[in-house]
């Protein structure tokens, strides 16, 4: 009976070799299973850097599309420091620049909005909204602030459209009471030569030297998440808009 026993309890536990390869096939899914949870885990990352930068982007084109269309007239400046207080807007806004298509386009990363009680060019500014990207350089990622001056109600302000916006020095202070971000990084889209450049994310175009208030394009590219993944969240959109007549 001694040895029965002896035998028995011998027989009932494990080698070394068959515990070392429990030991690695437990390694191995548990590898596999985290290596799963990672993939899942960037993956929603992922679509929800996606989420929020087409939420943006949408959110962003929809308010610069309804204020155009209300606005009675508009301008395009090169940067935000054009409006350093000393406005003049005959030679301070984007230059049109001749496509080899014959149209004249302005472009520039700051859109000034007017908004008159009519749609006379002598008539009193009710409202001023300013969309500008807080740099320089195009090629530079930036956010875009928006600016809403005061609403001078149905009779609007007498005073000279000049003379409003050089109140509005963002050249001093890009950060103005009444302006807000409403796009955290942002840019335009890459120019085709060269291929370095990339443009301003407004634009506006004339079939003359003379620029004639037809049309707003904005070619704006709209970037989520870190410096890794900034190619997976970011969305791009064009979109022309007319200001109302």
């Amino acid at each position: 009976m001694r040895n029965q026993s002896k035998q028995s309890s011998r027989l009932s536990g494990f080698t070394l070799v068959e515990a070392m390869v429990a030991a690695t096939v437990t390694s191995l899914v548990l590898g596999g299973t985290m290596a799963t949870f990672m993939l899942g885990f960037k993956t929603m990352y992922k679509d929800n850097q996606r989420l929020a930068t087409n939420a943006t982007l949408r959110y962003f084109i929809a308010q610069v599309s309804k204020e155009t269309l209300d606005a009675t007239e508009f301008y395009v400046f090169p940067d935000y420091k054009s409006l350093d207080g000393s406005v003049d807007l005959t030679n301070d806004v984007s230059v049109l620049q001749a496509d080899t298509y014959g149209t004249y386009l302005a472009y520039g990363d700051c859109l000034v909005l007017v908004t008159r009680v009519s749609t006379s060019t002598t008539a009193n500014v009710q409202q001023i909204r300013i969309y500008y990207r807080v740099t320089t350089d195009p090629a530079t990622i930036a956010p875009v602030r928006y600016y809403e001056g005061t609403d001078y109600g149905s009779s609007g302000s007498s005073t000279a459209l000049g003379t409003l916006l050089n109140a509005i020095n963002l050249k001093t202070t890009p950060t103005i009471s009444g302006s807000r971000v409403i796009v955290s990084n942002a840019r335009g889209r890459t120019q085709s030569s060269p291929s370095t450049g990339v443009y301003p994310i407004f634009s506006t175009e004339s079939s003359t030297t003379t620029p004639t208030n037809d049309s707003v394009s904005i070619n704006v590219e709209v970037i989520n998440g870190n410096s890794v993944n900034n190619l997976l969240s970011s969305s791009s959109f064009n979109y022309t808009i007319s200001p109302r007549k």
